[in-house]
């Protein structure tokens, strides 16, 4: 069967839009606690999400809602929750940007004790991408490194890590559900958990600053919706590897949106990892025949 427009287009699509989110977390930070940006951005998101799969009268069993509630609290909660505490505690981008880019090689060595490891292959395109990324952030990878702020980024990793291989291993009910049932469960998830941490912190109040509601809804529209919403799509067709791979590009991506947002410089050593990095991406991607033996594999379709 022939792939989707969307299919080929959605790991791209994923990169630029993964990427946003750092826009809209440095549009929110002059402004507001990161705490009080992540409580707003689901305080608007989830109840959209809940609006529309009511007027769709989807349904959910218990099992289905327990899986996404521990993806979601993991992949969305607690990854963000680690980067944006790394940020504040000073961590540089570049060097937040080469801890969770440890994620991939953790995720494929984790599912190769499972019998899914791809292989030398995958194992060099996975070295090429980490060195692209090191090239890309340049000497920030190295300047300032506090020991909290590399907890926290670490912790953000290990739990979206723990997402992309749990989504692999633990079966999906036999209920046929989409991305936006996904995305709807683990943003009320994630709205929970921001709220608990929010008033225990007492950091709830929005300011009343413009910019602070520009910054949540880049970051519902682009960074939720999008960003979120492609990398639960290419994660289902492709593979937790494979998805995790593609994130080798963000850091470069970001950059980019730094340049053309902010006016912050753009390197050459930035433009030659981004090459770097997507040349490992491209030696990481499935054939089509692999591609296409994933989606006829019957514990796949039961994903999908």
């Amino acid at each position: 069967m022939r792939k989707s427009l969307l299919g080929h287009l959605a790991p791209a699509l994923l990169v630029v839009l993964w990427s946003s989110g750092f826009v809209g977390a440095t549009f929110a930070a002059p402004v507001a606690p990161v705490t009080t940006t992540l409580l707003w951005r689901y305080v608007v998101a989830a109840p959209l999400m809940l609006i529309v799969v009511l007027a769709l009268r989807r349904r959910y069993g218990l099992r289905y809602l327990r899986r996404e509630a521990v993806l979601g609290a993991l992949g969305q909660a607690g990854y963000l929750y680690g980067v944006f505490r790394a940020v504040e505690a000073g961590l540089p981008a570049g060097t937040a940007a080469l801890l969770a880019s440890l994620q991939p090689a953790l995720v494929a060595v984790v599912l190769s004790r499972f019998g899914k490891g791809g292989g030398r292959r995958q194992t060099v395109g996975l070295a090429i991408g980490f060195a692209g990324v090191a090239l890309a952030v340049g000497p920030d990878a190295v300047a300032g490194t506090g020991t909290e702020g590399a907890l926290w980024a670490l912790a953000g990793m290990l739990s979206l890590s723990a997402a992309a291989v749990l989504g692999d291993l633990w079966p999906a009910p036999d209920e046929k559900h989409d991305v936006l049932d996904s995305l709807t469960v683990q943003g009320v998830v994630a709205l929970a958990f921001f709220a608990v941490v929010a008033f225990a912190s007492g950091q709830t109040a929005p300011p009343a600053d413009p910019s602070f509601w520009l910054a949540v809804a880049w970051l519902v529209g682009l960074a939720f919706f999008g960003g979120y919403g492609m990398y639960l799509y290419v994660q289902r067709t492709r593979g937790p590897v494979a998805v995790s791979t593609w994130l080798y590009l963000t850091p470069a991506v970001s950059a980019a949106w730094a340049w053309a947002m902010f006016g912050e410089r753009l390197s050459l050593l930035t433009v030659a990892g981004f090459a770097i990095s997507l040349a490992g991406v491209l030696v990481v991607r499935p054939t089509p025949d692999r591609e296409q033996t994933r989606r006829d594999h019957p514990l796949a379709a039961a994903r999908s």
